[in-house]
């Protein structure tokens, strides 16, 4: 659909009352002037090209409030600004963004009153994690508003994307988020392979792979949550099943997280019968010692207690912040990229898409104990569905728009490719993470300080596949 940027809220408005989701907003230069992309994801995906006369046009935030940090994103990367935008705080940029007033790149949340108290916190964290900054306006321990300010791991992904579209682009798509490299990788290809038929070996595969990476991720969310919640015993026996799925990735992969066993038009190589058999016998287990492992945790009063109730993300607040993935569906929103628009070998497999309603800490943990062990009945069937065969083909990459989706970890994650004479003119990525911290924010209101790094594990945001 094309239209002017004018009428973009009120559509944007239509579709969203109607059920659709935004997914994502961007802006990019067009024959003639620039333009917005709207990408609306309903019982189909639906393309909205807005042309934009000048240098800003009409937010759509004060009605479709998950546009607000496309809004934001857009004003920083292309200077278009969003005029009547609610909330113009720097998205990503560290300096000052405001030559009118001065303001600082990170301004305070403007909480004031007897007994309240401003908390900074990062962007340098103990640990491993990446940078991020999180300022907590509170009245003793209770959080009154949380505000997080990313952007310091930004490496211009998208800009590096913006090639010949027949160049093998899968070493930056596996660096967008380490952790889902396989997703997004998935989502990159299906913008250069197209109608291209790729072999049905290689749909199995890349299946096996997406789940394998689905597994220990969720492996690692659930020891984080353990370890934050002071169990130490779970948290180690969390983190020893993960490394045990990590050392399989690595055996049969010959990459620890996967990296480098998806190419355009298939895989770089094929599971062996060897290979195959290793992983059955490892995910025959699995289940099994996952819920053991739950057992230990949920039998414990103290974690019952600080998991039930806590960082409760409403089932209105996940759809007005368009939550996705895990964190969605543990707050009752069914939706799963796998489900709705299958890719790879989905279509061919039974999957069901575990959801619960509460939206606290125990159900994003309950979802995840239960997607761990759909992953396995997916993986198990498609070693029993493969059938010999070549892995890989060849990829014609077409001119004109591309979208691919996968469902990370995390959650939806989108890719968005303008092919123009052979090159990428305009590539656009949104990770699940994107989305997700806004909800973050939602969920820790009310609950205590002290309680935050379990709400923030339970998330279990990316800050490199936020930042691009």
């Amino acid at each position: 659909m094309d239209i002017d940027a004018g009428d973009l809220p009120k559509i944007l408005k239509k579709y969203t009352d109607e059920g659709s989701r935004l997914a994502c907003l961007y802006a990019r230069d067009a024959d003639g002037g620039r333009v917005l992309e709207a990408i609306l994801i309903g019982k189909r995906v639906e393309r909205i090209t807005a042309c934009v006369a000048g240098g800003e046009f009409e937010s759509a935030a004060p009605l479709v409030p998950g546009a607000s940090l496309y809004e934001r994103e857009i004003y920083e990367t292309s200077g278009l600004r969003p005029v009547g935008h609610p909330d113009m705080r720097p998205l990503r940029s560290r300096t000052v963004w405001s030559p009118q007033s001065g303001a600082a790149a990170i301004p305070h949340n403007g909480i004031i009153g007897n007994g309240t108290f401003e908390i900074p916190v990062g962007p340098i964290h103990a640990g491993v994690i990446g940078p991020g900054h999180f300022r907590f306006s509170v009245a003793g321990e209770p959080i009154l508003m949380m505000r997080t300010y990313l952007g310091y791991s930004r490496r211009g992904v998208e800009k590096l994307m913006e090639t010949s579209a027949s160049a093998d682009n899968t070493l930056a798509a596996e660096r967008i988020s380490g952790d889902n490299a396989v997703a997004h990788t998935l989502a990159y290809l299906q913008t250069v392979e197209q109608d291209s038929e790729i072999p049905a070996r290689a749909e199995y595969i890349r299946t096996i792979y997406a789940e394998l990476e689905r597994i220990y991720n969720h492996l690692g969310t659930i020891a984080g949550i353990a370890l934050d919640s002071a169990l130490a015993v779970p948290a180690s026996q969390g983190s020893m099943l993960r490394e045990s799925m990590l050392r399989l990735n690595e055996s049969v992969s010959g990459h620890r997280l996967l990296w480098g066993a998806l190419r355009p038009g298939g895989l770089s190589r094929d599971l062996s019968a060897a290979a195959l058999g290793e992983i059955e016998r490892k995910v025959m287990t699995l289940t099994f010692d996952v819920e053991d492992l739950l057992g230990v945790m949920t039998r414990s009063p103290s974690f019952m207690d600080r998991a039930e109730t806590t960082g409760k993300l409403s089932y209105e607040d996940a759809l007005r912040t368009c939550a996705v993935g895990p964190v969605a569906r543990a707050s009752g929103v069914d939706y799963d990229v796998r489900k709705a628009f299958p890719y790879a070998a989905y279509g061919r497999t039974a999957l069901s898409v575990p959801k619960c309603p509460s939206g606290d800490v125990y159900a994003r943990l309950t979802v995840r104990k239960n997607e761990i062990a759909e992953s396995v009945s997916i993986i198990l069937q498609c070693i029993n569905d493969m059938k010999d065969g070549p892995v890989r083909t060849k990829t014609e990459p077409k001119d004109g728009f591309h979208i691919g989706m996968a469902e990370s970890p995390r959650g939806e994650v989108v890719h968005c490719a303008h092919i123009e004479n052979g090159k990428v003119a305009r590539c656009k990525i949104r990770d699940a993470s994107f989305p997700n911290w806004p909800a973050l924010e939602c969920a820790v209101l009310g609950n205590i300080v002290p309680d935050f790094p379990i709400v923030n594990k339970s998330f279990d945001l990316s800050y490199s596949g936020n930042d691009l």
